[in-house]
């Protein structure tokens, strides 16, 4: 018999179930902001909390919660952390193959304006590492590069951590967004309008950022003197990224919006320039721009790698190439867990009114189908079996009347039948819907007059959805390993020919391979456990809970679901753990309020985007990469403002699609 999932498992209250619900969140909260304890350490802790919990006070089988976690850490291993490993390997590639040095100074060549440099290395590269490696190296690279130019330590590092928001989104090649629509339970389909979503929100602030990265830097004044060259960046990359992430998917807007806007902005310093070159107050006046000794065929070839990224992976998203690489998956079923967990449960007494509701349906479209034709005679005698499981259903659930939401083996079972009756039903209803489509597509006549009998496309919708509304849901329970066409193995075969073209050799390579699993041993830890972490609290229904707690906000969710992804990427340090971490709960408020999850669990991500600043990990790398170290107080109060303000014009964005602009919803 499957274990049901309940909401409120003390004494029937929704605010201590949802308290208790929140501890795992809390352990995570404690041991990175309060106790500063390392990521795994504290992800580790957060699984084993959820479990005591799950366990102990949901009432959920031990057996049912490891099973539920470890699908969780294996789906964070693949195909999430696949995507980081691969990524990170191509960098350290071009790294130790002397490409990127020559990418930086190529940049750091272009111009001796301060503000132009900033535009230049910390908006538009720094979106393109983050695109193509993320997980802090941009802010890293980016603000190491500024202070080499003539930076102050605290404008680099500042500048470079508000830049970065732009494109943390869909750093890493997408991984974000990928670890959103797992934690949501979509597939390819949900993915792609998550990305979409997250790309009509996202462009709003990225055509922004460059002026107020500017403003915060030097003031109004001088940010008035290079509005051409910020109006370029702004609305290039804007552009781009939204295009990117709705025709393409998730896995290239970073690249694709970085360098059309740092190509543009080249592009144009070449027939104009400000009348002055902008630089800080302790520097001569001649001081910025680099010189370096590069040809353009060594830059065209220190770019090449990152070029392969791009095509490999158009290649794997285009949907012929995709699809023949699908056939080589496997659909792994976690014995024990799938279908074992039950939600939605009706009360038997309520089950009687719902079959009822079925019956009278049934009742409802049974005359408006001809006998005459055997296809519609064939669904009508679907029709009228389902009548009769039915009716063999109501004596059973009069019998359990009064026991509470309980799902013995005869009532499983007649619920099961249904289940199995309503797809062949539905089945049949597609065949017979789908001639409407031929008859509109320029068919013969004579083949149209020959054809079967059409019903309505949405005739059986009000008997579907009550059917729907009678029937438990199952939680299935399958790992898709898709080896050959996920995104992972593009970025992987990229990296290999990157090793080519930078000169590597074989023993390199692997050498290169081999330290790049050893440095990410421990960040594969942390995210094979935050997704256990999430996986755990949605099978036993604690997710759910902190949902229905956050229904409370009613009308305001839109506004607050940014907030809550801003404050997962502040514990954590990453927007992929903040997706994680509260995707499930998204999902679950939104369904709960009636609002498209698509939107919320793309509000979580575009909101999610703004704690990257302000986040302890973030603050902690910019500081080493600029000279500051223990100034990380110094940089968080520079930060938090321009952090809350971004954050609240994402939520206002979010609100506004939730009840205006509603049409931008996918």
């Amino acid at each position: 018999m499957p274990w049901i999932q309940t909401y409120t498992p003390l004494a029937g209250s929704l605010g201590l179930s949802a308290l208790v619900a929140a501890i795992p969140l809390v352990v995570i909260f404690v041991c990175l902001a309060l106790l500063k304890m390392k990521a795994h350490r504290a992800a580790l802790l957060a699984v084993g909390s959820a479990l005591v919990i799950a366990v102990g006070v949901w009432g959920m089988p031990a057996k049912l919660a490891a099973l539920a976690t470890l699908q969780g850490g294996a789906f964070g291993l693949f195909p999430v952390f696949y995507i980081v490993i691969t990524t990170l390997f191509l960098y350290n590639i071009t790294v130790k193959g002397g490409q990127f040095e020559i990418i930086r100074a190529s940049l750091a060549g272009v111009t001796g304006d301060r503000r132009l440099q900033a535009l230049l290395i910390a908006f538009c590269f720094g979106a393109f590492i983050e695109g193509a490696a993320g997980f802090g190296t941009p802010v890293a690279i980016a603000g190491a590069t500024l202070v080499g130019l003539g930076f102050r330590p605290l404008y680099a590092a500042g500048v470079c951590l508000v830049a970065n928001t732009a494109p943390v989104a869909f750093g890493a090649i997408g991984i974000p967004v990928v670890a959103l629509a797992g934690v949501m339970g979509y597939g390819d389909d949900g993915m792609m309008k998550l990305s979409t979503m997250v790309g009509r929100q996202l462009p709003f602030i990225s055509a922004m950022i460059p002026f107020y990265v500017i403003l915060i830097m030097v003031g109004w004044k001088k940010t008035i003197e290079v509005m051409p060259a910020i109006i370029t960046c702004g609305a290039t990359f804007a552009f781009t990224q939204w295009a990117t992430a709705t025709y393409l998917g998730p896995y290239l807007p970073d690249i694709t919006a970085s360098l059309v806007s740092m190509v543009a902005l080249v592009l144009l310093l070449r027939v104009w320039h400000p009348k002055e070159n902008w630089t800080f107050d302790h520097e001569p006046e001649c001081a910025g721009k680099e010189q370096h000794h590069y040809t353009t065929a060594e830059v065209f070839r220190a770019w090449t790698p990152y070029l392969a990224l791009t095509v490999m992976v158009l290649l794997w998203g285009i949907p012929s190439i995709k699809t023949a690489l699908d056939k080589s998956k496997v659909m792994i079923t976690v014995e024990g867990l799938h279908n074992s967990i039950v939600k939605k449960v009706s009360k038997p007494e309520d089950g009687l009114k719902k079959a009822e509701a079925v019956r009278g349906e049934i009742d409802r479209q049974l005359p408006l189908l001809s006998s005459a034709d055997p296809k519609q005679a064939a669904l009508a005698t679907k029709l009228g079996e389902l009548k009769s499981l039915e009716e063999q259903l109501i004596p059973v659930e009069k019998r359990l009347s009064g026991q509470g939401a309980v799902l013995p083996d005869e009532r499983l079972k007649g619920f099961d039948a249904l289940a199995k009756k309503k797809d062949e039903i539905q089945k049949l209803a597609k065949e017979l819907t789908a001639v409407g489509v031929a008859a509109g597509s320029g068919m013969p006549k004579s083949a149209i007059a020959a054809s079967t009998p059409v019903i309505a496309k949405d005739q059986l919708k009000p008997l579907n959805k009550a059917l729907a509304d009678q029937l438990p849901i199952r939680i299935a329970a399958q790992y898709n390993f898709n080896f050959m066409s996920a995104a992972g193995t593009a970025i992987l075969i990229a990296a290999l020919l990157s090793a080519l073209l930078c000169g590597l050799g074989v023993g390199d390579t692997v050498k290169i391979a081999g330290k790049t699993l050893v440095d990410m041993r421990l960040p594969a830890l942390t995210v094979a456990s935050v997704l256990g972490l999430a996986y755990i609290m949605n099978a036993a229904g604690m997710t759910n809970c902190l949902g229905l707690m956050f229904t409370k906000t009613g009308h305001l969710f839109p506004f607050i679901a940014p907030f809550l992804g801003w404050l997962g990427v502040f514990l954590t340090g990453s927007d992929t753990s903040s997706n994680v971490l509260f995707g499930g709960l998204q999902k679950a408020t939104a369904e709960q309020l009636g609002i498209n999850p698509i939107l919320t669990g793309a509000a979580n991500t575009s909101g999610g985007v703004m704690g990257k600043m302000i986040s302890p990990q973030s603050l902690a790398v910019a500081c080493a990469a600029t000279g500051m170290v223990g100034e990380e107080g110094t940089l968080f109060r520079f930060t938090l403002k321009h952090s809350i303000f971004l954050t609240v014009l994402v939520g206002i964005i979010v609100y506004l699609q939730a009840y205006v602009f509603q049409w931008m919803i996918p």
